[in-house]
């Protein structure tokens, strides 16, 4: 049997498994740090890699938000990880002495998913993750499609032109207002004093009606987007991931309501994400 190490790299924490078959059989959690800079966080990285790795692993998928030159294994610039020209496979490649892959996190996220959960159904998938930032993926056939290199990134998709700045350099992108930071302005506009969307969701759990509205905008912009990726794409369904989307049933509504409105075909199925670490089982499956 082939043992795999699944890495997922994300601006708020790096989640690292053994996985063998598509099934984990043992993870951790690592903060990432990225205030603390490039080594703090390729540090924490190796911790996290140590705390699940075996002797006889066969290799490392490392799954982290783009853009990235996957062939050469290079982390280019990525906005919320502070890794820029980073050439994380040979470094890994060293440390651990075995074979490592790299692909964007949510290719990974959107492999995973195709394989083993919501999407192993379809021969024509797009991922869409709502955390930190707002990322894409496209799966043709059971295989990632990266275009050039880099296809998929829909969260720099303008979606308001004369929308705030984002760091990736535009205004008003899909990242901007869809992202932790995206929901964390709309409650702050309506005058909700909080400090993570975790907090809006356990105010709307608690039946709090401002809570509510605010994931119901939310809705309305996610809708935005994906409408934007069923006009381009046309995918046989979308699967949402990341943390936000554990507040699903908040926002949902709102959104197939906002896709129902623009698009003028029967639009994409949109579902939830059915695994609970897709990225990490995603990351392992590129070998």
């Amino acid at each position: 049997m082939s043992y795999y190490v699944g890495l997922d790299i994300g601006g708020t924490s790096i989640k690292a498994g053994l996985v063998s078959k598509g099934k984990i059989l043992s993870k951790a959690v690592v903060k990432t740090q990225t205030r603390k800079g490039t080594k703090a966080v390729f540090r924490n990285i190796l911790d996290a890699i140590d705390s699940v790795k075996t002797k006889d692993i066969s290799g490392i998928g490392v799954g982290c938000p783009g853009p990235l030159d996957y062939k050469k294994g290079v982390i280019i610039n990525s906005p919320n990880v502070p890794l820029k020209n980073f050439k994380i496979c040979s470094k890994l490649k060293k440390r651990f002495n075995t074979k490592v892959l790299l692909d964007n996190d949510v290719n990974c996220f959107a492999l995973g998913e195709t394989l083993y959960g919501s999407g192993k159904d379809f021969s024509f998938v797009v991922g869409v993750t709502l955390g930190t930032g707002v990322g894409g993926a496209i799966v043709l056939d059971k295989k990632i499609y990266h275009g050039r290199s880099n296809a998929g990134e829909f969260g720099h998709m303008t979606i308001k032109y004369d929308g705030e700045y984002s760091k990736c350099g535009n205004t008003g992108c899909f990242e901007t207002m869809c992202s932790a930071r995206g929901i964390l302005r709309i409650a702050g506009l309506k005058g909700l004093k909080v400090r993570s969307p975790k907090e809006i969701y356990d105010l709307a759990t608690n039946k709090d009606k401002v809570a509510k509205k605010v994931f119901e905008e939310y809705g309305e912009y996610l809708g935005i987007g994906l409408t934007n990726i069923i006009y381009a794409l046309d995918p046989k369904v979308i699967i949402i991931g990341g943390n936000i989307s554990l507040a699903w049933k908040y926002f949902s509504k709102s959104m197939k309501k906002s896709i129902s409105k623009r698009c003028m075909f029967e639009p994409s199925k949109v579902l939830k994400s059915e695994l609970r670490f897709a990225g990490i089982i995603g990351a392992a499956s590129l070998f």
